[in-house]
């Protein structure tokens, strides 16, 4: 199933179906790393759809890493990578524990030094 037809589902309020195939997706070795930006996007909002805030702050992160995993200056990843790391942060506070609040505090804090 491609994005759009996920997409869909998210609309229709089929979290769990889109949830199983946005991972899925992210999981495929094919997929290049923007695709899985694009699907941790989406699934990190499945869960915040669902009140699953520390996953969807985890989902958050994880489009951190494949930023990251691009073929892109690292200071140009590291300033794509902060507003996730603020939305990871606005999970966490709903949802997460300290722990998870402070890591992500860090990796900001960390691209923030890096995009400079």
């Amino acid at each position: 199933m491609n994005l759009p037809d996920i997409i869909t589902l998210i609309h229709k309020g089929d979290y769990q179906s889109a949830i199983t195939l946005l991972e899925k997706d992210v999981a495929d070795k094919g997929k290049s790393p923007q695709e899985k930006v694009e699907y941790c996007k989406w699934l990190a909002e499945c869960y915040k759809s669902i009140g699953d805030y520390k996953m969807s702050g985890d989902w958050y992160l994880e489009a951190v890493k494949h930023i990251l995993a691009q073929q892109l200056d690292m200071k140009v990843k590291a300033k794509q990578g902060v507003p996730f790391c603020e939305k990871a942060l606005e999970q966490y506070r709903e949802g997460g524990d300290a722990i998870d609040v402070l890591e992500a505090t860090k990796l900001k804090h960390k691209l923030i030094e890096l995009s400079k």
